[in-house]
This record gives structure tokens, sequence and C-alpha cells, in this order.
């Protein structure tokens, strides 16, 4: 329940007394997460090496004091960071700060009764998936090494001006958390993602396929959960899917010390229509070593670079000032539409991405990746660029919405099967191109495409991939590469029907002709390029 919820029933409702979030968020009352045990309780885990005793509400006020060392906030050059390199929240904060909204995060643990998180969490929402560890109906952190899912919460959700440690992106939202990965289920992951979806507006998800070069697929049950969320969530709206691009950009390394570079389009996660993917930048606007590159790739977050992390709410009641990764960029992406949707809750999940895309702020300005393309900057390494909370909120508050999953257009598939062979270099690397011609197609403004790809070959990591656009765009989609494996074996998976998710394309017209290039790029395995398909969604 958010806190104007909350309100409501306070003045409306003989319920107020059970659903009040806290002192500090409700006015009155001492509730806690589940709505029924007593706080000073204890939770009594099962056989784990953390162990907890509800805090009293905290009521304080004042000025956060870690809120300095969150330069993602505000980067003002300390930590030897490039002043303004942050999300630009500040201006935001004394029109909204998400009281009306919530965000639903999907780890492995949350612990929400950290006093500055128990405050914004919504009574009786959060969920434990794994009740036979823990004692109580808390998704709460079990031994050392689950603090992940609790760093993740703060950076969203902290509550601000509590005079306690940070605060959040988002400093009133509503807070549910979900520990679906501490099952390691799919089924339990596809719940999460579609549990109270008429109420949750942001599914936060810090998390994805292993950084290792392979291709990795999310289970269908994965693919059927987003379609439903988006078709259903918020009341036909759609609920909002927010993932990280990955890690993968030193997943490994050649003998000479060189650094193989992963793709986002290998996580079956996120290369999905709905999804946001969102990558990160360091302090300075520039892409971390680990960073990946990918046409799916729609904003970036601020997060970790060489020498300095992400501070934000650790177990146990702590804090913490090394988080790092895409781990900590995307939930300031999640926060951000959390401030989006209190801004104007008739955001539907398409008309997110559309305003997160055109508030983006160009950063890293003179990296050679950044083209212009129908008014819209991108560049592989950070999508559209880095998020923007003043502008997406001002843009939001006045967008025309383009529609949910009712509306939206597609066309296709447009199919081609060359069947070609795929020549070792000798020396020199021999690209096979394939082109299909788009016509005849419903969608005049393209706002996610679907590529389809399957070759015959014994060793997929050999295969360089890029798409060209009927207008000179070019979308980098697998590079040669090694991944751990059996000798002999295709270690980095095959390409089978493989699904290459673009958002590159926004805006463009799909009519024309569309040219795939595949090269075998390594020696010794050889193949076939076999088919390829495109499928057009937009409006």
């Amino acid at each position: 329940m958010s806190i104007a919820a909350c309100r409501a029933h306070r003045t409306g409702t003989a319920l107020a007394a059970a659903l009040l979030l806290s002192v500090a968020s409700c006015g009155g009352g001492g509730s806690t997460p589940d709505g029924g045990t007593d706080t000073g309780d204890a939770l009594n885990e099962k056989a784990c090496s953390f162990q907890y005793v509800l805090p009293e509400p905290t009521s304080g006020s004042g000025t956060d004091p870690l809120l300095a060392n969150q330069w993602h906030l505000e980067n003002t050059g300390q930590f030897g960071g490039l002043p303004g390199e942050d999300i630009n929240v500040f201006g935001v904060w004394p029109a909204t700060r998400a009281s009306d909204q919530r965000v639903a995060v999907v780890d492995d643990a949350i612990e929400v009764v950290h006093d500055d998180l128990l405050p914004n969490v919504v009574p009786g929402a959060s969920y434990n998936y794994r009740p036979d560890r823990l004692g109580s109906a808390y998704p709460l952190p079990c031994f050392t090494g689950d603090e992940h899912g609790t760093a993740v919460a703060g950076i969203i959700a902290a509550r601000g001006d509590n005079a306690l440690g940070v605060s959040g992106v988002a400093p009133l939202v509503g807070l549910v958390g979900y520990n679906a990965l501490a099952t390691g289920l799919d089924a339990d992951i596809a719940d999460a993602l579609n549990r109270d979806l008429s109420a949750n507006g942001v599914y936060h998800n810090s998390w994805g396929s292993p950084d290792n070069g392979k291709l990795n697929a999310a289970d269908g049950s994965f693919t059927t959960a987003i379609q439903s969320g988006l078709a259903g969530g918020r009341g036909g709206k759609g609920a909002v899917y927010v993932f990280p691009a990955g890690n993968g950009g030193c997943y490994s390394q050649t003998s000479s010390g060189v650094c193989r570079v992963e793709n986002s389009n290998y996580d079956g996660y996120v290369n999905k229509l709905g999804i946001i993917t969102a990558c990160a930048v360091d302090n300075r606007g520039r892409q971390p070593f680990y960073g990946e590159i990918g046409a799916n790739i729609l904003v970036c977050g601020p997060s970790s670079g060489t020498s300095v992390g992400i501070t934000t709410t650790d177990v146990q009641n702590d804090y913490r000032n090394d988080f790092s990764g895409t781990s900590a960029s995307t939930p300031m992406v999640s926060g951000v539409v959390a401030l989006m949707l209190s801004t104007n809750p008739d955001l539907t999940w398409r008309d997110v991405q559309q305003v997160l895309v055109r508030s983006a702020r160009r950063n890293d300005a003179t990296d050679a990746g950044w083209t212009t393309n129908f008014g819209l900057d991108f560049n592989p390494k950070y999508g559209f660029g880095v998020v923007d909370a003043e502008a997406a909120t001002a843009l939001a508050a006045t967008w025309t919405s383009v529609g949910g999953s009712e509306s939206l257009v597609s066309c296709g598939p447009f199919s081609s099967a060359p069947n070609t062979a795929l020549p070792d270099p000798s020396p020199t690397v021999t690209t096979i191109s394939d082109t299909i011609s788009v016509t005849g197609c419903a969608v005049s403004s393209i706002e996610f495409v679907e590529l389809r790809f399957s070759a015959t070959h014994t060793y997929g990591g050999d295969l360089r991939i890029e798409l060209e656009s009927p207008n000179g765009l070019i979308s980098p989609l697998a590079t040669e590469r090694a991944c751990a494996g059996t000798a002999g074996s295709d270690a980095c998976g095959g390409y089978d029907d493989w699904p290459f998710g673009l958002v590159r394309h926004l805006d463009e017209n799909p009519a024309g002709d569309w040219t795939l290039r595949v090269a075998d790029a390594q020696p010794v395995d050889t193949g076939t390029f076999d088919r390829w398909s495109l499928r057009f969604y937009g409006r």
C-alpha cells in the first residue's frame, strides 16, 4: 500500500490501525511489514546466521548524514568525479517523492526491517519464497552474502530526510520485497513478476544471466510473466520491468590480457519486448570496465568505476559505500520511473520507455559510438544516454500517451533462409550478407525489433553478427569470443532461432532493405548461415 493510500485509510476506514506503515510515514501507530508482529518481537529465523528483532518505528527528521556521499544523486566532484554526472534528482523532490507509488524489488533477500527501509515498506505486501529457511513472512537475509537485495532496495527506497543514513531516489515510495531468487526456481521468479500486478508500478530486478559469453536463454515462464504484466499490470497500463544490461565487459581475458566482452543481447532476460535494459556509467560519465554494449540497452544510471562505489543500505541495519556494477545503476532507473509515475500515473509501459529515451542526457559526449537519428542520440555503450530525473518528470507531466499493449502494432515475421556456408578466415574474414525487403508493414514508427537467427555451426562463439537498417543504422549483435566449457564442445551455445532484441531503431520506419551480415571470424570450426527473421513493434 502506498503512503497516499495509507493516509486515505487513516481518515476513511476502521482498518487504519492495522494498515499504518509507521509513525514516520503515516503519522501514527506501530505497524510492521506484515501488519501483524509487534515491534520488539524476535522473528525467530530458522538456521540463519542473522537474527532479527523488529525495531521501534522511527520518526526522526533532518538531513540524512550520508547524503553527501551519494554522488549519484548529486555529483559535485566529490571522490574525483565530474560535476553533473548524476541523475539530477534534487530538483524533483519538492514536487514528488513517489509517495503514491510502489516498487517491488525481486532479489535474493531484502532486509525490510532495516531502520532506513521500514518506514517505506508496504504492510503485508512482501513475500517470502523460502519459508523453509526463514521462520517469518519476511524475505530477510539469512547469511553473509545475502546483502545484494538490501543494497538495491536502499538505492530506490531508503527513507529520505529522516536523519538516518542515506536517501533513495524515490524517498517516500512504497517498497515491496520478493526473495524469489532465493529458491532458484523459474516458477517463483515468474510468480514474483506477476504478484500484485494491480498495485505494483515497477518490478525492479538487479539480476540476469551469468556473464560468461554464452547465450543464456530465459525460461518460457519468464516470457509469459512479462507479457502478462505488460498487458494486465496497473489496470491495463502495464507493469514496468527494469533489468540490468550485465557486467560482462571483461568476463575473461586472452593470454595477452585483452578483455573478452559480452553483448547484452546474449542475456535471455533482457532481449525481450517491454524490458527496460539499463547500463552503467562511472562518476565521470564513462563506460566502466564491466560495461557491455547492446542494441537492447535503453538508458544508463551511475555506478562504480575504478575508485568509488555507491553508498546505500547494508544488512544488519548497516550501510556500505562499495556497491557496484549494473546492479547499482539499474535501481536508479527504477527510482526515476517511480517519480515519473507519481508525476503522471496514466503513463503506460510504452510511455515510460518513450519518456526515458527522450529525456536522457548524452554523456561522454565525444565518444565515437554516438550517432543521431530521428532526433535521438544512441550509443551501443550507453543506449540513449543517462537517466535524468528532472527532465524525465517534466516530460512525463505533459506527455501524450502512445497507448499500452492494446494499441501496440506489430508486423512480421519477415523471413529469409540463405543456407549459405560460413567459411573460416583464410586468412581474411569472409562476411556473408543477406537482405530482407520489408513492405506492407502497419508499423510506421519502430519501438522494438525482434530478430531471430539460426546457424548450424560447431562453435557459435566464432560468429560476428550485425544488422543494418534501411537508413544505414548499424546494430552490433554478436562478436567472436571464447567461452569456458568442455574442449571440442560449443561452449558459447548455438544459434537456434536465438532472439536478439533491439530498441536502437526507435522511431525508424521499417520499410526498406534490412541487411544481416554474418562472419566466421575465428579459425577451426565452420558452419552455415541458415535463416533469420524480423518482427517489428511500434505505432
